[in-house]
């Protein structure tokens, strides 16, 4: 029988570990992504006041490429395109996530989007 001291020390070690690493998840959050959030329909209101500026939005990914190279992403305010492929790098499928963005806002036939430079979804760091 598992004496219940061990137990006890494991349990409070496993729960000490874990603690540890959400600690270093947190720190480890680039402070890019520290600043503050603009609702979707704002920017999609007002373009002019953001074109060219740096930006993070956070929503829904609701749309998603089939490589991982741009999204679309829902704040109920609005949607938005992230395109993620001018910074080479991907993400996974992860439709219906809830994700942060950093990134330059431009425009393509009028239109506002994002060059997105890092995502955050879950806590993972994509850039």
């Amino acid at each position: 029988m598992i004496d219940l001291r061990i137990a006890a020390k494991a349990l409070i070690s496993l729960s000490l570990m874990m603690a540890m690493a959400l600690t270093c998840q947190a720190a480890n959050t680039p402070e890019e992504l520290e600043g503050d959030v603009i609702e979707i329909g704002e920017i999609n209101d007002e373009f002019s006041a953001f074109e060219d500026e740096m930006v993070i939005v956070e929503g829904e990914i609701v749309y998603e490429c089939g490589s991982g190279c741009w999204f679309v992403l829902d704040d109920e305010t609005g949607s938005i395109f992230v395109d993620i492929f001018p910074s080479n790098f991907v993400i996974p499928q992860e439709r219906g996530s809830e994700a942060k963005v950093y990134g330059r806002l431009s425009s393509r036939d009028n239109s506002p989007f994002i060059i997105g430079e890092i995502v955050e979804i879950d806590g993972e760091i994509y850039r």
